[in-house]
């Protein structure tokens, strides 16, 4: 199941999603469901939250195998499906920058060796922007998150975990479901050759470099 909580629905997500490659059955799911009104910051988290609880129970109800995210400013290579679920992993990362900060999406894994195999850190860890590891040296890397931008999520993880916020929301749900996964040691991967746009309001496209 391809899921798009609409937001600004952007006309190069719709041509992008609807292009994606697959070998076998796939929905695509364009849901319009913001329930509060208004555009302030707290409003806004409330209805992304509300998009994915009504996502999850869709994909929940149905017999899909896995959900891939793809939110409304996005802009996948067509390739993207296929070179995440290639990966085998619980979630499933592609790239993209986030519209404020221009750091990538992907947060590094802390004792990612083998030698450190089934360790843990405290700190969840943060763009691989933040310390110079961008471009990462491999195609293939682990990561701890983050973004919910384009990602493909296994079912397990989805009847495992909700995606939540606080009672007094300041963090959009993607952080929570982050730290969440992270906590529960889901194996989560990225393929930095799934680069994705991340379209602005003034139609400017940011592209990972």
């Amino acid at each position: 199941m391809v899921f798009t909580p609409v937001y600004r629905l952007e006309p190069e997500t719709i041509d992008a999603v609807l292009a994606l490659d697959w070998h076998g059955p796939i929905t695509h799911v364009f849901q319009r469901d913001n329930p509060l009104p208004g555009d302030g910051r707290k409003t806004g988290i409330r209805n992304h939250h509300h998009q994915y609880q009504r996502g999850r129970e869709t994909f929940l109800a149905g017999g899909y195998d896995a959900m891939l995210v793809i939110e409304s400013d996005i802009i996948p290579p067509a390739n993207a499906l296929q070179r995440l679920w290639a990966l085998d992993v619980d979630i499933a990362y592609g790239v993209y920058v986030f519209r404020q900060t221009h750091v990538v999406n992907l947060f590094e894994r802390y004792y990612a060796d083998d030698k450190y195999a089934g360790k843990k850190a405290l700190n969840i860890g943060e763009s691989f922007s933040v310390r110079g590891l961008w471009p990462p040296s491999k195609d293939i890397v682990p990561c701890s998150g983050a973004g919910l931008g384009c990602v493909l999520i296994k079912r397990q993880v989805l009847e495992d975990l909700p995606f939540r916020i606080t009672n007094n929301p300041g963090v959009h749900c993607d952080t929570w479901f982050t730290n969440d996964a992270y906590t529960a040691n889901y194996s989560m991967m990225a393929d930095t050759r799934v680069v994705c746009g991340h379209k602005r309001e003034d139609g400017e496209v940011l592209w990972p470099s």
